[in-house]
């Protein structure tokens, strides 16, 4: 099917642009704030280190998605530069803002003594949810479609009309909306800090995996592409860890995981 609709733009005013993927990357930055702040204090974040953090927290999450997309498509920038702080150009690498984020985390527990697992447990909750709605922006957008396809939900993009494509953002939509449920469920059935986060993230990724095996356009490595590459090491990773934390005595009193604090479950 061809969506004539779909339009990066939301509306034009003069020079001025709104578009639908910054007002869903906004939209899924309030959301990750309302959510951080209810589902915090549950998992041994006070709700008012949620709100100290907030902006130097969202901050480093996007300087950490610009330099992951600068060092996996250098070409441009060695070419210009200051490109590089034109965020307004796009180029944000999801695998980029998680590295970030686990390094603020680990700060951000020896600095308010707290489990930083603790606190990736509670963005965790939010990032489906983020997930979901920027993908919707890059549906709009026009990128990150898949592979040509006969099934009748394929859709003709403007960026690619040479026929229908499988439209993967719709797919990760989907099963983002399944994985926020399912983060609900561990979060009241959570056995140790930093069990939500690591669940989540092997959710995420397998899902990029298998999906990016529908993007034979994007390899970059055999088979495999950028984001294929950056998935594995946290499915291997994710999948280390709670393996690691299988239900045991240990676990059972909530310690916390791997090496990035040496805090216990908060005040």
């Amino acid at each position: 099917m061809m969506l004539a609709a779909m339009d990066p733009v939301i509306v034009q005013i003069g020079p001025v642009a709104i578009r639908w993927y910054g007002v869903m990357m906004a939209l899924s930055i309030l959301v990750g704030l309302w959510l951080s702040a209810r589902m915090g204090p549950r998992l041994g974040v006070p709700a008012e280190v949620v709100d100290r953090h907030a902006l130097p927290f969202i901050l480093t999450l996007f300087v950490g998605a610009r330099l992951g997309y600068v060092i996996s498509h250098p070409g441009p920038f060695l070419a210009n530069p200051l490109e590089v702080v034109r965020i307004d150009h796009g180029g944000l690498a999801s695998h980029g803002a998680i590295a970030a984020g686990l390094l603020y985390a680990w700060w951000l527990g020896r600095r308010e003594e707290i489990s930083p697992w603790s606190f990736t447990d509670t963005c965790a909750v939010w990032v489906p949810v983020a997930n979901l709605l920027v993908r919707f922006g890059n549906f709009m957008n026009g990128e990150l479609y898949g592979d040509r396809t006969t099934l009748p939900w394929g859709v003709v993009f403007p960026t690619a009309p040479d026929g229908p494509r499988h439209p993967l953002q719709l797919y990760e939509m989907l099963t983002s909306a399944v994985l926020f449920g399912l983060v609900l469920r561990w979060v009241d059935h959570r056995r140790f800090p930093g069990e939500v986060f690591w669940k989540t993230m092997v959710g995420l990724s397998g899902v990029r995996f298998l999906l990016d095996l529908l993007r034979s356009e994007a390899r970059a490595v055999g088979f495999l592409t950028l984001g294929q590459l950056a998935a594995l090491v946290l499915l291997v990773v994710g999948l280390y860890i709670l393996a690691s934390h299988r239900e045991t005595p240990q676990n059972r009193r909530e310690e916390p995981v791997g090496e990035i604090g040496t805090e216990g479950e908060g005040r």
